[in-house]
């Protein structure tokens, strides 16, 4: 089955002042933010791989919820390093086989993301476990962010050259 396809750019970035905060309302209160037709950059392999980092955004969600502990921030860290590596190559592999001129300022964003990860669980291992929502507001900011306005830059250009 295909992925739906993205929205317009200038619509998708109409919504980005309204979802970040509804995003961040449902995972303070515990609910799973469910996969939606507006995460789509209708490219399958790239939107399986979205559903896997908000299936990570969801199990933090949840461990807050619950009163997290350590070791399972620390668990969806070591998630989130390991998987958004392969998501980031996939991404830039891609890039590079179909020639996208704004490759360079996407990798710095994706480097970020990896530094800031690093940060995080460097603050973790020094014993600062109530970070858990600094995490959370990271990664919804991602969320809202980065595949809604970045990742749909790219969407036309990989899809014009026959990435499905």
């Amino acid at each position: 089955m295909s992925a739906a396809a993205p929205l317009p750019s200038s619509k998708t970035n109409s919504l980005l002042p309204s979802m970040g905060p509804a995003l961040a309302e449902m995972a303070a209160k515990g609910q799973p933010i469910p996969w939606s037709p507006l995460l789509s950059v209708g490219i399958d392999s790239i939107d399986a791989q979205h559903r896997v980092l908000l299936a990570y955004i969801n199990q933090l969600s949840a461990t807050i919820a619950r009163g997290q502990s350590a070791a399972a921030l620390a668990e969806v860290i070591a998630g989130l390093e390991s998987y958004t590596r392969l998501h980031f190559r996939h991404e830039e592999r891609l890039f590079a086989l179909h020639h996208w001129v704004e490759h360079e300022e996407h990798e710095h964003g994706h480097r970020h993301f990896e530094a800031q990860l690093r940060a995080f669980r460097e603050r973790l291992d020094s014993g600062d476990s109530a970070l858990a929502r600094d995490v959370m507001r990271f990664l919804i900011a991602w969320l809202a962010e980065h595949i809604l306005e970045d990742d749909m830059a790219y969407s036309a250009h990989l899809r014009a050259h026959g990435v499905r």
